[in-house]
């Protein structure tokens, strides 16, 4: 029981940092209709970014506010220069977010090389509470990843701007008619979900180290979690994050580490026979619930 629930905390500690490219991926598709697979990149940037600052001498913190906001920049500028042509042919946005998970890891390979990247753990503090082993490193991600999610909820659905983000959602072509700039939405939310995965890099750097490739297993998870609660559906992404992380503590506390990665996927598959829209309803097409 106690590698059990040692597990299950591990497993959650991680589940966080998906729940975070999930989220993103959900709000980006559910305005823009654009699957972003270079989401993991963005990730792996912002790791990058973290990597680099307190390699500089900063502190934990800073470091991390520093990779959210190059990712969150990165975002703006692919956003401006990139996705916005392709707003009316998703299918081309998908294209283009397969080219740059080329361009951003051979980017980072010809500046920083290819090899692991780790920084000092900023939290060495580990809690023994009735045999089970709490890294404090571990509960940080929980806990920012917590706040970020529920603020993005409270953003979403009691703010003035959640009401016309939804209204955008809704129908592009009337939200403009009134008075809504649908453009600038756009690329709020672009920039907002890109800025999530940079938070999300630099809270998986504090737990492993990272490659130039370390975006592609961790998005491929990003979309797992996004379909099996239901592609465009927030409350989904969430929920479904938990129940990844649930299952990957219990495979691994079970003696069968190895096969984690499978039964995620495996998770995802019977969700989608069952529930083609995934657990909590997805869509074809833009909406954020």
């Amino acid at each position: 029981m106690d590698i059990l629930l040692q597990q299950i905390l591990n497993g959650l500690s991680i589940a966080s940092v998906i729940t975070l490219i999930a989220v993103g991926v959900t709000l980006i598709f559910g305005l823009t209709g654009i699957i972003n697979f270079a989401h993991g990149e963005f990730l792996m940037v912002g790791s990058i970014v973290t990597w680099l600052a307190v390699g500089a001498g900063w502190g934990f913190p800073l470091a991390l506010v520093a990779g959210v906001a190059s990712v969150a920049l990165l975002g703006l500028v692919l956003e401006r220069g990139l996705f916005r042509f392709t707003l009316n042919r998703p299918t081309n946005g998908f294209i283009v977010s397969l080219g740059l998970i080329v361009v951003l890891q051979h980017i980072v390979i010809l500046f920083w090389n290819a090899n692991q990247k780790s920084i000092p753990r900023p939290l060495n503090t580990i809690w023994d509470v009735g045999g089970v082993r709490i890294a404090a490193v571990r509960v940080m991600v929980i806990v920012v990843t917590t706040a970020v999610v529920a603020l993005t909820f409270f953003m979403i659905t009691r703010s003035r701007y959640g009401r016309a983000l939804r209204a955008s959602v809704e129908d592009r072509d009337t939200a403009a008619l009134m008075g809504i700039p649908v453009r600038r939405y756009i690329t709020g939310v672009f920039v907002f979900g890109s800025a999530l995965a940079g938070l999300g890099g630099a809270l998986l750097i504090a737990l492993f180290p990272i490659t130039p490739f370390t975006g592609g297993t961790i998005v491929m998870k990003g979309f797992a979690v996004a379909l099996i609660g239901g592609l465009g559906n927030l409350t989904g992404a969430v929920v479904a994050g938990l129940i990844l992380g649930l299952v990957e503590g219990f495979s691994a506390g079970y003696g069968l580490s190895e096969w984690t990665d499978a039964y995620s996927f495996a998770l995802m598959i019977i969700v989608l026979l069952v529930r083609p829209n995934g657990l909590f309803g997805g869509t074809s097409g833009p909406r954020v619930t």
